[in-house]
């Protein structure tokens, strides 16, 4: 009891426990119905979210104990007003000087909590956040071939800038802001229910109309967001598919009709934000208007209990004071949720990255290659690509000697290409097994599996780093030297030299500053360098003219000398001296034999593809 004989109760009363329980049913039933179609969907994001913060358990835990104390501290502001305004008429200095005293010191405790605070939480996410990235990025490369194949690089970057984004945003959301108004907001409530529970009742009124309000709004605020998100993305697909094409488009003369596609998906794009734009004035408006009347009908309230002396002036500057402080609040807690609502769908493909299913999945108890001879077999293999070529390989058996060159020969979609992601495990197979010195290729982890394979693709893509760079990407730890003899072996190293800073040259994005011929020479001087037990050359030298191509066969078979290789190639000239030459056709292997065996075969579809590309010169 103070001075004037105000009743402060030590513990809340019946009529309290009773308002607290209605404000609380106020506050979560509208949202919970709000959000009961995406509940599945955000307790998933959520989840993942706090599994990341969690593994900071006594960072995370100080922080939600400091914003606590420090919302606490922050609220008893308008208790002191009403301490000032019930003491200043007994004019005791002294009193007055002890309050002003003890409200400096909660004011600056709370002030240097919330800064430690806000520094936590910072240190809090900095690391969660680059967990999070770190992880989705491991996933996307552990990802298979199929997904890559299919995916929009401009819609997955737009789709993990904007998670990334979310994640700071919805830390602050949830615990700087919603967290922060709900302390107060009881913090409040205890003093006014105290005070009297019929100003409880009209601030817990006020509060479900509220959230009545949020309930229908928020909803279609998701909703809208969602559908801007999509056209974000097409649009971020435009733009990364002429960054990354942008020679295709000069080539083509396409500048203007690249721009009139742009301009094409920026009218669902400005029509979704319009409407995303709009959905904020109905906040303004509904919760303005319930807030003014929430005002109205408390200080009215508080002042017809004031002039019928049923409470004090100093009482009236309470109520007054928390409802000045806690209603613009309660307009921020609004934005807060909508911001959460715009986080979780901003998040959904953010983390739905690391729940992306597998399908060439690594088995449980892998087995390791102690050494790799090279000796590989092609053991009845039927395979089909999903919602894709059916029968792309069928029943294809095929015995690769230790250090034995083989060329896949053959019209385009006979299997050659599908040959080799099949032994690179880019897929499982739909029955049969391929073994690489005895051991199955699905007993291995397909990291192991590749790091013993080189390979030099027809369509090379280059870092956008230095020559040297790229050259060393398959055996960093490389010397100079051994660097400056790959190249030499390649027939690029000459070609370096002329360049004004040599090995230290950029190659731009994809190595777009370099010609065909010159990424196929790079890429084939980097397999040489990372040395590796078993040699792919698909079409390596389909862009060089025919001196540049001379000259890397030649340094193609030294390379390959002693090693298992695999030689895909339209050009039949490159596979003149394999040791075997597998003819596909439809799947099938039609033929295997020697450059000379084909040739003199009565029917050969190799002397058939041969005559076809000889005598056109």
């Amino acid at each position: 009891m103070d001075e004037k004989g105000v009743q402060f109760p030590s513990g809340p009363p019946r009529k309290f426990h009773a308002m607290l329980a209605f404000c609380m049913k106020a506050r979560l039933g509208p949202l919970t119905k709000q959000f009961a179609g995406h509940f599945p969907l955000m307790l998933n994001i959520l989840r993942v979210y706090y599994r990341y913060l969690a593994r900071r358990r006594f960072i995370f835990g100080l922080v939600l104990l400091l914003i606590v104390v420090s919302a606490i501290l922050h609220s008893l502001t308008p208790y002191f007003y009403k301490l000032f305004v019930d003491k200043l008429p007994d004019l005791n200095e002294q009193v007055l000087i002890n309050i002003l005293v003890v409200y400096v010191i909660v004011r600056l405790v709370a002030t240097g909590l919330s800064a430690l605070t806000f520094q936590l939480g910072d240190l809090l996410l900095i690391d969660a956040a680059s967990d999070t990235r770190i992880d989705v990025f491991k996933k996307v490369h552990d990802l298979d071939f199929a997904f890559h194949a299919s995916k929009s690089t401009g819609s997955l970057i737009s789709a993990v800038k904007r998670g990334d984004g979310s994640y700071f945003n919805l830390f602050h959301a949830i615990h700087f802001r919603i967290f922060w108004v709900v302390i107060e907001f009881f913090v409040m409530f205890f003093f006014l229910s105290a005070l009297d529970i019929r100003i409880g009742l009209s601030i817990g009124t006020s509060v479900f109309a509220l959230l009545l309000t949020i309930k229908f709004i928020i909803g279609k605020n998701i909703r809208i967001r969602t559908l801007f998100n999509r056209a974000e993305d097409d649009v971020s697909d435009v733009i990364v598919d002429n960054f990354v094409n942008f020679e295709t488009v000069k080539l083509f003369a396409k500048e203007n009709w690249e721009r009139a596609r742009l301009q094409n998906v920026f009218g669902p794009w400005k029509k979704h934000l319009w409407d995303y734009g709009i959905s904020f004035r109905y906040f303004d408006l509904s919760v303005g208007g319930i807030m003014t009347v929430g005002i109205f009908i408390t200080l009215f309230l508080s002042l017809r209990l004031a002039l019928n002396n049923e409470i004090t002036i100093g009482d009236f500057v309470l109520v007054a004071g928390f409802t000045a402080s806690f209603y613009p609040q309660i307009f921020d807690l609004v934005f807060a949720l909508r911001d959460i609502a715009k986080n979780f769908v901003d998040m959904e493909r953010y983390f739905g990255l690391l729940d992306e299913n597998i399908l060439v999945k690594d088995s449980e108890n892998p087995l390791n290659f102690t050494q790799v001879k090279g000796e590989i077999i092609f053991d009845n293999v039927y395979f089909s690509y999903k919602g894709g070529q059916k029968n792309a390989l069928k029943g294809v058996s095929l015995t690769i000697r230790q250090g034995q060159s083989i060329a896949l020969v053959g019209r385009s979609g006979g299997g050659k290409t599908t040959m080799v992601k099949a032994l690179m495990r880019f897929y499982d197979l739909d029955s049969g097994k391929i073994e690489i010195d005895d051991i199955d290729i699905s007993k291995v982890t397909k990291q192991e599996l590749r790091s013993h394979m080189g390979v030099v693709p027809q369509e090379p893509i280059l870092f956008n780093n230095t020559i040297g760079y790229n050259i060393k990407y398959g055996s960093p730890e490389a010397t100079n030297k051994e660097l400056i003899a790959a190249a030499k072996m390649a027939n690029i190293h000459d070609f370096i030299e002329t360049m004004p800073k040599g090995y230290n040259t950029n190659v731009g994005e994809r190595g777009i500053k370099l010609s065909g011929g010159q990424k196929q020479r790079v890429a084939i001087a980097r397999m040489i360098l990372a040395d590796p037990d078993i040699i792919i050359f698909d079409e390596a030298t389909s862009h060089l003219d025919s001196e540049s191509e001379k000259l890397i066969q030649d340094a193609f078979w030294r390379a390959s000398k002693n090693k298992t290789t695999i030689i895909i190639a339209h050009r039949l000239s490159t596979v003149m001296k394999a040791d075997k030459i597998v003819v596909m056709s439809k799947g099938k292997i039609k033929e295997i034999g020697t450059h000379g065996e084909l040739l003199d075969k009565e029917g050969s579809l190799y002397k058939y593809l041969w005559d076809l590309q000889t005598k056109a010169h």
